[in-house]
């Protein structure tokens, strides 16, 4: 009887929150923003929509963000609010006083990229994006699971991919069979994005080339950045934005690896007063994206050209592995139809995902 109480207390509280987030929305004394930087309890939020009922304004402090568009408002949120992330669209109310906000809505998404936390937990990564650019480099050395892996976040996520070689310049610098395997490994990307809607443009900072069409592909979008350390994302968003002053580091002389650089995750508009013109998000939470919360067949999916295969296979628990019997997916490789190493990259995923599952811990689940 007691568990009956319960659960109905339940469904009226969430009833109410539901109410009071419907009469919070409709506040005119409310403001309409982006979040473009996320610091875990605070949120910078650039307003995109004044209040209809305008707040009373105390003297002037230059110290104090103004009530116009495009001014950022550092704010908390309510506590009934979901997890949010950076590219979220938000009503928040003003305390022109402490020149604080108070995020009190989240309105509502188009798409969610999350991930899995330390603890198992899904927590959002970054929301309303338009397209996943993924950057590599002739050096450090393109590492194709991760690009596979960025390829099956923008699948899963409905969101438009961009595969980018940045320092081109530098395959000049790489000796024949270094270069000769770049090349093919572009041009068998590009088959891919030719079948599935996606591109593959060659940029370099250093010489400025083909900068212009980068933009073109990402301007009035809201686009992510991802991609090994080293390859240059920092470099590319300061040609791409001047304004975003994001700090670099050079390769490891001795490891020949990149140094992370991005700490926070951070929104930088086109345009500086209108951030829902799009912009470019960086953010750490991409290049830890752990797929424990994704099933084989969520995978597969990210797969397209393999998982239009795996049905064909002589067992329906098929492992995909070079020695399994009756395996559509090394017959078709075997034929030149796929390659095999995509096959590679498929199982080394499902193989992560598994292993992350079975180290949950039943309280943490």
């Amino acid at each position: 009887m007691s568990l009956i109480r319960r659960r109905k207390l339940t469904k009226r509280q969430t009833r109410q929150i539901e109410q009071n987030q419907t009469v919070q929305a409709d506040d005119a004394t409310f403001a309409e923003g982006v979040i473009v930087s996320h610091f875990g309890k605070q949120l910078d939020v650039q307003i995109t929509n004044l209040p209809t009922v305008m707040p009373s304004l105390p003297d002037t402090d230059a110290n104090k963000p103004l009530v116009q568009i495009g001014t950022i408002w550092r704010c908390h949120a309510r506590t009934n609010l979901p997890m949010l992330a950076t590219g979220d669209r938000v009503k928040f109310s003003l305390d022109t006083t402490a020149g604080l906000g108070r995020i009190e809505h989240l309105l509502d998404r188009h798409k969610l990229i999350t991930r899995p936390d330390r603890y198992h937990k899904v927590k959002p990564v970054a929301a309303n994006v338009d397209m996943l650019v993924i950057v590599f480099a002739p050096l450090p050395k393109p590492a194709v699971n991760l690009i596979d892996r960025y390829l099956l976040i923008a699948k899963l996520n409905h969101i438009t991919p961009l595969l980018v070689l940045n320092k081109a310049d530098l395959l000049n610098e790489q000796n024949s069979n270094d270069q000769d395997a770049i090349m093919q490994m572009i041009d068998e990307y590009r088959a891919l994005g030719d079948q599935y809607g996606f591109s593959v443009i060659q940029t370099s900072t250093h010489t400025k080339s083909s900068l212009q069409t980068l933009f073109r592909h990402i301007n009035g979008k809201l686009s992510i950045f991802a991609g090994q350390s080293g390859v240059g994302k920092s470099s590319l968003i300061n040609e791409l934005l001047p304004n975003a002053n994001q700090s670099t580091n050079i390769i490891s002389q001795n490891s020949q690896l990149g140094q992370h650089t991005t700490t926070t995750s951070r929104l930088m508009p086109y345009d500086a007063h209108h951030v829902d013109k799009g912009g470019i998000i960086d953010t750490p939470g991409i290049r830890e994206y752990g797929i424990w919360h994704l099933s084989a067949d969520d995978i597969l999916l990210g797969f397209e050209e393999l998982h239009e295969l795996a049905g064909s296979c002589q067992f329906r628990d098929c492992h995909h592995t070079p020695s399994a019997k009756g395996c559509a997916l090394w017959a078709a490789a075997m034929q030149g139809e796929v390659l095999p190493r995509r096959i590679e990259s498929l199982t080394s995923l499902i193989d992560e995902a598994k292993a992350g599952q079975s180290a949950v811990k039943p309280s943490a689940k």
